[in-house]
């Protein structure tokens, strides 16, 4: 059976955050644990982010967080991800070009976002969507992208 998704804003849980990140962990490169707690990270996520989320039923299946910062109309996206049963599928790019959409709506000039430089996937992603690399840094790059660069999304 072919699961049916529904694309919300704002509407998981800590909770339900928490449980994804965890789902997902071994996706991120390098996995996501070796990086932060993920349970203080869920926290922050539903605290101070806006959240595109993709949901199978009651799953969180995909979920794309971002800090944005009005005052200096930027933001910055600091989670993208997708469970396993439900990568390849576009999800993703959908929830990205969700959030660069609202960002745009806020007065939002720039959006980036850090990638694993062993990322392809999300590297590709990235580019696809207009962003560019502007800084190198230990194992990851910091990527751009001006609402002036490319049409949004």
């Amino acid at each position: 059976m072919r699961s049916a998704l529904t694309f919300k804003m704002n509407a998981s849980t800590e909770e339900e955050v928490r449980e994804h990140l965890l789902a997902c962990d071994a996706r991120f490169t390098p996995p996501l644990s070796t990086r932060v707690d993920i349970a203080a990270y869920a926290k922050k996520i539903r605290d101070e982010a806006w959240t595109f989320e993709a949901w199978n039923r009651r799953e969180l299946a995909g979920l794309v967080a971002a800090y944005v910062d009005p005052a200096k109309r930027t933001c910055f996206i600091t989670n993208v991800s997708v469970l396993d049963e439900h990568a390849g599928k576009g999800i993703a790019t959908r929830l990205v070009g969700a959030c660069l959409e609202r960002a745009e709506a806020a007065g939002i000039d720039a959006a980036s976002l850090e990638v694993s430089e062993q990322d392809d996937a999300g590297l590709r992603l990235c580019a696809r969507r207009g962003f560019r690399a502007v800084e190198k840094r230990a194992g990851s790059v910091l990527l751009r992208r001006a609402t002036g660069d490319r049409a949004w999304p």
